[in-house]
């Protein structure tokens, strides 16, 4: 009688977690980052109950879509089973570009010419990781490196410190939506989150994309250009990475050589925090958002804390050795 009522209770329980994992996996991994967001918000107003407010939110979402611009084109890198290690110097690179240009061809042509440039420095990347079957973590730290020289002989700082009142007002200018007021840069990012979403999801690129990502060899047997697809997988990172670039310049008024430096880690960071995979085939711009928003209200507590912005880089680190270990684990089991 005991040993049948053990066996039916152990029975009972077996199905009620298996009920729990049905439940969980169909919650979407896009989501998780949220609830550690929203974790990480409510500890930071019991640390400090001024954090727990509406200007407060507000002020870390615009770090978060910031990076997230950073982030966007590190995703599309990541999902087809790359990195783009050359986000900081691209960034670089288009900003002070941007800067030149402006002065002679008008804002909105440099605007277009920049994230052009990017684009071309993408679709670089993209042959030699293809073509030329380099790996890419190799391929995207040399560019890196070599646009960092560039940039270094080619622009001269003290030269480019106006900045175009055109950026100023889609990037810092605040507007009023629903009666608060916010930075346009955040709407600017939202928008551009769907737009990236929808073509992840909804076009037979973004599909072949994850594909390329999970099987690339199962790719070919289908019948997909392969090494076109990852070309211009890497030519749209390139082309956001410079986007991001000029919205940084707009939104804090400045532009340095050294600009790009802490969104090496950031950009990664928040990809993998997200819920893509390190090794391709998963992930989401709404994930990376997500992503870019814990590591905001990270900065954040980081700042109530007076731990500096080394201990930040530290943390990020930190975070994406433990989400890389976590797949690696998993893929072994």
């Amino acid at each position: 009688m005991t040993a049948t009522t053990t066996a039916d209770l152990g029975s009972e329980a077996g199905r009620g977690d298996s009920v729990l994992r049905r439940v969980l996996r169909r919650v979407p991994s896009s989501t998780v980052p949220l609830a550690i967001f929203l974790v990480l918000f409510l500890i930071g107003g019991l640390l400090r109950p001024n954090l727990l407010s509406v200007e407060s939110l507000l002020g870390t979402a615009t770090f978060a879509i910031i990076l997230a611009f950073a982030s966007f084109g590190q995703t599309v890198a990541v999902i087809q089973g790359g990195i783009d290690l050359s986000v900081p110097n691209t960034i670089a690179f288009s900003a002070l570009s941007f800067l030149t240009w402006a002065g002679t061809i008008g804002p909105v042509p440099a605007l277009f010419a920049a994230i052009l440039s990017g684009a071309i420095i993408g679709t670089l990347n993209g042959v030699v990781v293809a073509k030329l079957k380099l790996t890419p973590i190799v391929t995207t730290i040399a560019m890196n490196g070599l646009l960092f020289g560039v940039v270094l002989l080619t622009f001269k700082n003290s030269e480019l410190t106006v900045i175009p009142e055109f950026l100023t007002a889609i990037t810092a200018e605040k507007i009023s939506i629903l009666g608060v007021r916010v930075a346009a840069v955040l709407p600017l990012g939202l928008a551009l989150m769907i737009v990236l979403q929808l073509l992840l999801s909804y076009t037979g690129w973004g599909r072949s994309l994850f594909l390329v990502g999970s099987a690339a060899h199962t790719a070919r047997l289908a019948g997909l250009p392969v090494d076109r697809i990852r070309i211009t997988g890497y030519a749209l990172s390139g082309a956001l990475a410079a986007l991001a670039g000029v919205v940084i310049v707009g939104f804090y008024a400045q532009a340095s050589a050294t600009m790009g430096a802490s969104y090496l880690l950031g950009s990664v960071a928040a990809v993998v925090v997200g819920g893509a995979s390190i090794f391709g085939g998963r992930g989401s711009m709404v994930g990376t958002l997500g992503g870019a928003l814990v590591l905001g209200q990270v900065a954040t507590l980081v700042a109530v804390a007076n731990l500096g912005s080394n201990i930040q880089q530290l943390i990020y680190g930190v975070i994406v050795l433990l989400v890389i270990a976590l797949y690696a684990r998993r893929a072994h089991d």
